[in-house]
């Protein structure tokens, strides 16, 4: 990890190069942010982790063996990281606005999987949403779609 970091410092080696293997960057980026949302309140639930690969595997029309590899290979990165930024200048570069506010929405809908978002959540998937470079309207209706996903809505008793 430190021979990597020293590496990408003095210029030897970019960070768009340290993917090796069957999934490209961006996706590495996407499954690593979501682990972090999971991971940010201490508490990885059970809900949370079925999220993440469920997500993963409908939004990159993924079977249920590469979902669960993304999601190591994603772990592994996640606990090699110092810092979430390159993961979001990932997803940033790597993906055009609309499919960026679909990566916030999975942000929010593993933030609020748990029926929990705790404060730590919120704060990470607002600070996610201004490095991934989203307006406030944009970032209002991924909200709000994963809230409608998650069921938290309560459309009153004529629904």
């Amino acid at each position: 990890m430190l021979n990597k970091l020293m590496a990408l410092l003095s210029g030897e080696l970019r960070a768009e190069g340290l993917e090796t293997g069957p999934f490209e960057r961006r996706h590495i980026a996407v499954a690593v942010l979501l682990l972090e949302a999971m991971y940010i309140d201490h508490r990885a639930s059970e809900h949370e982790q079925a999220a993440i690969a469920r997500l993963l595997r409908e939004h990159f029309s993924l079977p249920d063996e590469a979902a669960r590899e993304l999601v190591r290979v994603a772990d592994e990165r996640y606990a090699e990281a110092l810092d979430d930024w390159e993961f979001a200048e990932a997803v940033r570069a790597g993906f055009n606005a609309a499919e960026r506010r679909e990566v916030l929405t999975m942000l929010w809908e593993v933030a609020y999987a748990d029926g929990d978002l705790a404060r730590l959540e919120d704060r990470l998937v607002a600070r996610l949403a201004q490095q991934l470079d989203l307006e406030p309207e944009a970032v209002d209706a991924a909200r709000a779609t994963a809230v409608a996903r998650a069921g938290l809505i309560d459309d009153g008793p004529d629904a």
